[in-house]
């Protein structure tokens, strides 16, 4: 038996500040001129969206994948981590931990 959904609880967090969540406005200093134009665009339609529906879990989602971008950015290893993941999509799971070589197997079954 599953407990009620209780209305007030938040389906989804925002989260910003720190250093694993970059605000918006540390996005926009620190993304790349061509990058910064596509993360402007999609920021804008989710805080249209947000305003228009009263939701915002649009502008949760777009800021997630924008926030570990620029972490990675910071850390120099953005282009490695895209490496890596296409390397694993088709299958490569050398240099995986193997704990983890488990659960991607598990998840492709």
């Amino acid at each position: 038996m599953t407990a009620p959904h209780d209305p007030l609880a938040p389906d989804v967090t925002i989260h910003t500040g720190g250093a694993l969540w970059p605000t918006p406005g540390q996005l926009r200093a620190e993304l790349p001129d061509g990058v910064r134009e596509e993360f402007e665009d999609e920021y804008r339609r989710a805080l249209d969206h947000a305003r228009d529906a009263g939701d915002l879990a649009r502008l949760a989602d777009v800021l997630a994948p924008w926030q570990r971008r620029l972490v990675h950015h910071r850390n120099g290893d953005y282009e490695a981590v895209l490496e890596r993941a296409r390397r694993i999509r088709e299958g490569d799971l050398s240099g995986v931990v193997p704990a983890q070589v488990h659960r991607l197997l598990r998840a492709k079954r």
